[in-house]
Order: structure tokens, then C-alpha cells, then sequence
């Protein structure tokens, strides 16, 4: 394991190196490269240290070869001292009744513990040794507390335009009063030279356990390649693959909800990505995934849909970093998603589905984020500026009908679209405050299979938060929020109130960007 060390501790020579050749344009780089020297010379000599281990580490060896080969008995008596003290000796000592071994296996054992004591530091562990699990748990919960007068999830299923679906999350609807939306549990670990894996197990006290993810990943494909198989969080946009603990408010965006659901995006299926070897950061990436997303890919077969095997829902989407500095990081991001899909409809409302469409969903997206680090402790003056824009498309063809009027083969097509846009600022150090504007239905009309048309309005929303970090582990969060929905019922209001609080334990995986 040292062997590693000292390796990365000569690359960081090295680069650290390469650094101090620069040209000093300003006192800051001068100070800077004087960092760098006494970095270096702490650095080397380290290595010296490192290096004179080893040299004493193989006298003791050669040593007790010596030993072994000229005197196994005075090995026998002289290395159990010198080893581990008397305790050790008298471990090493046979035990009363047992046969005493011969010089030589004798000589090699104690040999081969003296190595596995005294060497071991230094020397690269098993692959199997080296297998480390991180495993983290996160409490995520809130108090909520709405004006409207069926609760703000009955007002976000029924705004117009977009459908009947849950809301949040959480599967079940978000309660006046106190909600535990999950306990997280995560486990990370780097399988071999060959693969990592990890999953995310989400414990509901309603819905009991759902597995988030469940991914394993290539870490040695040529050509800046990496491969993932699993259940993951698709790579499109950019808070599809958060957590709902790495959000910066304690609800995810309305385009988010109205388009993909409370879960996102999250697949079983395939994803490629490839980092081009350019002196910026840019990530190509494609999915194929089953498709079970019931706002995206919905699959209902039966007697009056065809069957369609997976996959049935495919992505691509890339990423660009552009270098501006230390203080500074941007990213954009471009995501496509296409899907099969199927609907039905109760058309006279008579509860029973009497309209059956198939075919196709497709996603355009667009994404951006500034960060800002102003250097200073625990996030003091630090600012961060983020905003998506997502336009759905929905062509769909009736494959059968049971209304007086047979529309067989005729076409339905919806447009919806939204965005959203947020700032954070750290106003002090460990607390934020942070600005949401959404909108979504800009563009919301549909053509139905009858002939006729229709425009939908927008909904719109404005959220501020205060949050608290205490620690690396724990997160308080104060959140309002005025909501002005378009519904099926006409345009409603509502303001919305939400305490949150959020526990972290253990070593939790990396996040993105």
C-alpha cells in the first residue's frame, strides 16, 4: 500500500514541479510557487524516509535468512524476541504434546510471520484485502404546511395540460404536517481493477423498500470509456442524477414533476459515455434502458395495445466544462430522449378506458451552471447559478376505440415544456440563501384524435430558502414558496411553508459536479 503512495507522492512531484517552472506574473503566483517549493521538500523527503524503511525492512530480511540457513534453532529462539516480545514467543513456541516441526518448515514459518508483521505496510494488499464497502444512511425529512384547500399535490396533479400523476418524491401525496420522505442507504465499493458498483436503497415507511440504484460500472475500458449496467439515474439534464439529500431546495423543480415524474428518469438498461480527450472537460453519453417511466415510456399491452420488448427508451446528452480558472467552474449540457409509448382514456368519464394510443415520446433539454468559490470557510461568499429548460413532444396514434365516432388511426400530439432558474448564495459561513423561479407550460396545446385543439395556460411558482449546515453530516432548511397553478378547475394560488432536516452517517459516494 505504501508502494501506492510513494507513487502518487512522485506524480504529485511531479507536477508540482512542472508548477514551479511557471513564470511569475503577479505576487500571488509567487506565493503560490513558494508553497509549492516547501510542498516539494516535504514531499522529498518523505520519499527519503519512505526509502530508508525499505533498505532497513531488507537487511532484517537478509538477515534472518542468514540466520534461518546457518542456525534454524537459534532462528527459532532469537526471532520470536525480536518480532512481537515474550507474548509473541510464546505463540510461536510448540505447544506441549505437539511434534516439534523440522529446522527448515520451522525457519520458513517464522520467516513468513515475521514478513506478514513487518512488511505488510509496505507492500501492495490482496485484491480481495483491499475490497473497502463505504456505506452511508441518510434521514430526510419536513414539516409542510400549504394554503390550498385540497392540499398543493392535488393542485400539482390536476394542472392543466399534463395530465394525472402523483407528485414529489415520495410516491403518496405531501401531507400538511410532518412527512419522512425516505432513510437512504447507500453502499459503494470498488470491486476489482475491473469494475465499481454501487447501490441506493430507499426505505418509505408507506411503500417499504425501493432500490434508487443499483449500478455497476467499468473503471479500465480503452479509449475514455465506461460502461454502467444497472438501475441508474439517467445522465440528462442536470438534476436528474441528485439526490433528493444533494438538492438545493426540498422540492425538485415543477418540470421535473410535470415531465418525468417524482423519481426522475431512472432506468434498467445500459449507458456509454466517452470523455474526449480535449484540454476542457466534454462527456458524450447514450442509454438504452426498458423504459418504465409512466409519463415517458408507459408500456400497457394487453388485447387492445402490441406488446413492445425493451428497450423502449433511449438518451443522449453531453457535457461541457470550459477552463475559467480556480474561483470559477462552468457547465452546459444538452440532453435528447426518445421513447415508446402508450396511453389510454376515458373519453365520456364513465370510469372505463374506451380510447387506446400508441407511440412515441421525445424530450429536448438544455442545461447550465455557474459556481462560484470564494475560498473563504465553510462556504462563506460562495454563489451558485442553475437553470434547465425541457420541451416534451407526445405523437400518438389510436390503435382502438370504442366511442360511437371510431378515431382509429387517427393522431394525437402534445407540446409541453418549462424551466426553472435558482441562485444560492452563502450569506455566512454554513448558511445559504437561496432564490427558484419556475414556469412551466409556456408552450402547452394539444391536437386530439377528433380534430379539435387546445391551448393550456402556464403555471408558475417562486420558492426562497434558508438553510443551515451545522456540519459535514447535518442540514437544517427553512423553505416558502407562492404557487399560481393553471388547473382543470380554473387558475388557483397558494403559498407553501416547509422545514426540513437532513442527518447524513457514514461514507457517502461522491457526487457530481
Amino acid at each position: 500500500m505504501r508502494q501506492t503512495h510513494c507513487l502518487r507522492l512522485a506524480l504529485c512531484l511531479s507536477f508540482f514541479t512542472v508548477l514551479n517552472r511557471l513564470p511569475a506574473q503577479n505576487a500571488p503566483a509567487e506565493d503560490l510557487r513558494q508553497q509549492l517549493q516547501l510542498l516539494q521538500q516535504q514531499i522529498q523527503q518523505m520519499r527519503q524516509e519512505h526509502s530508508a524503511a525499505m533498505h532497513r525492512m531488507q537487511a532484517e530480511i537478509q538477515e534472518l535468512k542468514a540466520r534461518a540457513t546457518q542456525a534454524p534453532a537459534a532462528a527459532a529462539a532469537a526471532v520470536p524476541a525480536v518480532v512481537a516480545g515474550q507474548n509473541t514467543a510464546r505463540l510461536l513456541q510448540p505447544g506441549a504434546g505437539d511434534p516439534a516441526p523440522a529446522g527448515d518448515s520451522r525457519a520458513e514459518d517464522l520467516l513468513e510471520r515475521f514478513i506478514q508483521q513487518h512488511a505488510a505496510p509496505v507492500l501492495p494488499a490482496k485484491v480481495a484485502d483491499s475490497l473497502s464497502l463505504d456505506a452511508s444512511v441518510v434521514i430526510d425529512a419536513y414539516y409542510h404546511r400549504d394554503g390550498s384547500r385540497e392540499g398543493i399535490s392535488h393542485l400539482k396533479e390536476h394542472i392543466s395540460g399534463f395530465g394525472h400523476h402523483h407528485h414529489g418524491h415520495e410516491h403518496g401525496v405531501i401531507e400538511n404536517g410532518f412527512n419522512l420522505r425516505h432513510i437512504e442507504l447507500g453502499l459503494s465499493a470498488a470491486v476489482d481493477p475491473y469494475f465499481t458498483a454501487w447501490t441506493t436503497l430507499a426505505f418509505e415507511h408507506q411503500e417499504g423498500v425501493e432500490v434508487e440504484e443499483a449500478v455497476v460500472q467499468t473503471t479500465s475500458l480503452p479509449w475514455n470509456l465506461t460502461l454502467a449496467a444497472g438501475r441508474f439515474m439517467s445522465g440528462i439534464g442536470r438534476l436528474n442524477r441528485q439526490h433528493s439529500h444533494n438538492w438545493d431546495f426540498i422540492d425538485t423543480p415543477l418540470v421535473y414533476e410535470k415531465l418525468f415524474g417524482g423519481h426522475g428518469v431512472t432506468e434498467t438498461g445500459l449507458q456509454l459515455t466517452w470523455l474526449a480527450p480535449t484540454p476542457f472537460y466534454m462527456l458524450f453519453g447514450v442509454e438504452a434502458a426498458n423504459g418504465e417511466n409512466e409519463l415517458l415510456s408507459n408500456s400497457i399491452g394487453g388485447e387492445e395495445l402490441p406488446e413492445h420488448d425493451g428497450p423502449r427508451l433511449w438518451t443522449a446528452f453531453m457535457k461541457v466544462s470550459p477552463n475559467l480558472g480556480p474561483r470559477h467552474d462552468l457547465q452546459l449540457g444538452l440532453s435528447w430522449l426518445k421513447a415508446r409509448n402508450q396511453e389510454q382514456h376515458d373519453e365520456d368519464e364513465d370510469e372505463l378506458p374506451d380510447l387506446w394510443l400508441d407511440g412515441s415520446s421525445q424530450v429536448y433539454g438544455a442545461d447550465f451552471v455557474y459556481k462560484y468559490n470564494a475560498q473563504k470557510a465553510h462556504g462563506h461568499g460562495d454563489f451558485t447559478l442553475q437553470a434547465e429548460y425541457f420541451q416534451r413532444k407526445k405523437s400518438l396514434q389510436v390503435e382502438n376505440s370504442l366511442l360511437a365516432s371510431d378515431l382509429t388511426g387517427h393522431h394525437r400530439l402534445d407540446w409541453q415544456d418549462g424551466y426553472y432558474l435558482q441562485a444560492a448564495y452563502g450569506i455566512l459561513p454554513r448558511w445559504r440563501l437561496g432564490l427558484r423561479w419556475e414556469e412551466v407550460g409556456i408552450r402547452n396545446d394539444s391536437s386530439f384524435p377528433d380534430g379539435q385543439n387546445a391551448d393550456f395556460g402556464a403555471s408558475n411558482r417562486a420558492t426562497a430558502m434558508l438553510d443551515w449546515k451545522l456540519s459535514e453530516f447535518s442540514l437544517l432548511r427553512l423553505q416558502t414558496g407562492r404557487s399560481n397553478y393553471h388547473t382543470e378547475e380554473g387558475r388557483q394560488k397558494a403559498w407553501e411553508l416547509g422545514l426540513q432536516i437532513q442527518i447524513s452517517i457514514g461514507e457517502h459516494k461522491a457526487h457530481d459536479f
